[in-house]
């Protein structure tokens, strides 16, 4: 089977951490056997490249042999949607139906344009997959919708010794380190409330250090993964964030806020804790881990997120589309994971 993929997220030379789970998704793909082709929608690097690549697309369609196309994102799912000749398949990742926060805490004006586009393409598509119930829910036709999460690449993703990694990654044998994986300057990741739930923590005489990890090469993630004694994740609002997911296959502790399917993932885990918004609640728990000194069983729990399982399954719905048989999420397997 041969796809054409469309996204305006995916690792480049300049962002190498930039939508690398869309490229570990493809790359999973690719293993299982799918052909695939990419057009990247670099909307970073010029203002036109929408219009631009919506007429590869459209070319593309019509003069190759595609099975169908498999857009990342919702305004990339608009530029694959452009053609009629081809089924399409858009994966919704997070933002694009939950929105950016502004300054205030409500949503931009450009996100929110972003949100009522997906949900109206939505309708257009020939399948919908989204990382999580709650993603599902703001999709407003069901019928087509598939809840299928991001998987791990558990050969990347794997437990390692952490005098090891902190070797690799530069860090002090001696010294707490709390992981932050993401961007520090995008609001909605709240940074702000990480830095004074670790600066609390160091008032009670610990020596600790928040460490932000964002822009690395996918291939370093796990070493400072490994070198790090929790993670924590005070993000406003998620899809289905895949550091917890990665952080779970190399048994990685873990506080988050209850956002996305998180607490799904993590919940029974010892090690691992939802929290509120509130600094003195994540500093407790991140305490609680840091004198535990221990690692979790994350990696056992999560198997059937595993990339190569995640894959089939997707390989499964663009076989349906293909026969033309009827797709959407079976009823009786709705939150299941093969």
């Amino acid at each position: 089977m041969r796809i054409l993929t469309v996204t305006n997220i995916y690792p480049t030379p300049q962002f190498p951490a930039r939508g690398s789970f869309v490229k570990a998704q493809v790359d999973s793909l690719i293993r299982e056997g799918i052909e695939s082709d990419l057009v990247y929608i670099n909307n970073i690097d010029t203002r036109f490249a929408f219009v631009k690549k919506s007429v590869e697309i459209l070319g593309r369609s019509c003069l190759s042999r595609y099975d169908l196309i498999h857009a990342h994102y919702g305004t990339s799912g608009v530029a694959a949607r452009m053609q009629i000749r081809l089924p399409v398949v858009v994966s919704f990742l997070g933002s694009d139906l939950l929105g950016n926060p502004d300054d205030q805490g409500g949503k931009t004006p450009y996100s929110r344009l972003v949100v009522l586009a997906g949900r109206f393409l939505s309708n257009m598509v020939d399948a919908v997959i989204v990382k999580s119930a709650e993603l599902r829910s703001l999709i407003p036709r069901k019928d087509n919708v598939h809840i299928i999460p991001n998987g791990v690449d558990f050969d990347r993703f794997q437990p390692e010794d952490r005098i090891l990694a902190r070797k690799k990654t530069g860090l002090s044998p001696g010294r707490k380190y709390i992981l932050f994986p993401s961007n520090a300057e995008w609001t909605r990741k709240g940074f702000a409330l990480a830095r004074e739930a670790v600066a609390c923590v160091r008032a009670r005489g610990i020596d600790v250090e928040l460490i932000p990890v964002y822009g690395k090469p996918q291939e370093t993630v796990p070493d400072y993964m490994n070198a790090a004694d929790a993670m924590v994740m005070t993000s406003m609002w998620e899809g289905s964030p895949n550091v917890i997911k990665e952080s779970m296959a190399v048994n990685l502790p873990i506080v988050s806020m209850d956002v996305g399917d998180v607490r799904e993932i993590i919940t029974g885990t010892e090690g691992c804790f939802i929290s509120p918004r509130d600094p003195l609640v994540i500093a407790d728990r991140l305490e609680w881990i840091l004198k535990w000194g221990g690692r979790t069983d994350g990696r056992k729990r999560i198997r059937h997120l595993d990339s190569r399982r995640v894959a089939r399954r997707i390989i499964r719905i663009y076989q349906q589309i293909v026969r033309g048989k009827p797709h959407g999420i079976d009823a009786a397997n709705r939150n299941r994971f093969v």
